[in-house]
């Protein structure tokens, strides 16, 4: 059964995939509106990575993650295509799709499927792709044998020392640079110290089990990658429009003075 759901995963154009226990995430399973869609008897959560990054250099004050166009409307496309070519496959079960917006702990799940190790940053880190890459899931009643180990990285500390929070949630700069309401001059010089317009790689580009990530091969990421964020720009189908032009521009504006 793996290998007929890889092979329909492949072509469907996503090459990395696992598959964890439905009852092994159960009991972490994260509040959302979209639990609620999670299928009766569900048996196997089966994890797909999307890798995104596309040039071996920095872009220019934003995310690696933010050069790319938004991975929900990209993500979403590829697992819904999955999703119809599972249904015909096994007519009988049941298949959800989720992206982001998750009961299910991504991280944790993917690292219990084999494809990568939890990170002291609370990233995952995937062999090939590193930790530049998104986390998809389908819940599904298919059962599914899945071999679930846990890994987590060898803790060299590097991450923890170079993030200028220490790893603290509560004072992340990505968090900070997505922040709505007004800045204090405190935070705006954070920002600035850190070349920071939107998101934050600090904590994986230090991170030694990235060194030798690969680039992506989703064309759609490839294609519509913008290497920094233009005052002025078109943000539809970008990863800060989300949270709207406002918010980025006013961040953008930092480093004009």
């Amino acid at each position: 059964m793996k290998e007929r759901i890889t092979e329909i995963v492949k072509n469907c154009g996503i090459t990395d995939i696992g598959f964890c226990r439905f009852s092994a995430v159960e009991g972490k399973l994260l509040e959302c509106r979209a639990k609620g869609r999670i299928p009766e008897n569900a048996k196997t959560v089966i994890l797909f990575l999307f890798p995104y990054k596309v040039r071996e250099e920095r872009p220019d004050k934003i995310s690696r993650y933010a050069a790319v166009p938004d991975y929900h409307i990209i993500c979403e496309k590829y697992l819904e295509k999955i999703k119809q070519e599972l249904e015909k496959e096994f007519k009988d079960e049941k298949f959800e799709a989720f992206i982001d917006n998750s009961p299910i702990p991504e991280v944790y799940s993917a690292a219990r499927a084999g494809l990568g190790v939890k990170g002291e940053n609370g990233l995952l880190i995937n062999e090939k792709w590193g930790s530049w890459c998104f986390i998809g899931e389908i819940v599904t009643t298919l059962d599914i044998n899945c071999e679930n180990s846990f890994k987590k990285c060898p803790l060299c500390g590097n991450c923890k020392k170079a993030c200028p929070s220490g790893l603290q949630r509560d004072h992340c700069l990505s968090a900070l640079s997505q922040q709505k309401k007004e800045l204090s001059e405190e935070e705006k010089a954070l920002l600035l110290q850190n070349n920071i317009i939107w998101g934050c790689d600090i904590c994986a580009e230090i991170c030694p089990l990235n060194k030798n990530s690969n680039i992506t091969y989703i064309k759609e990421f490839i294609e519509g990658y913008r290497d920094s964020y233009t005052l002025g720009e078109d943000i539809s189908g970008r990863a800060y429009e989300w949270r709207g032009e406002k918010t980025v521009s006013r961040n953008a504006k930092l480093f004009e003075k």
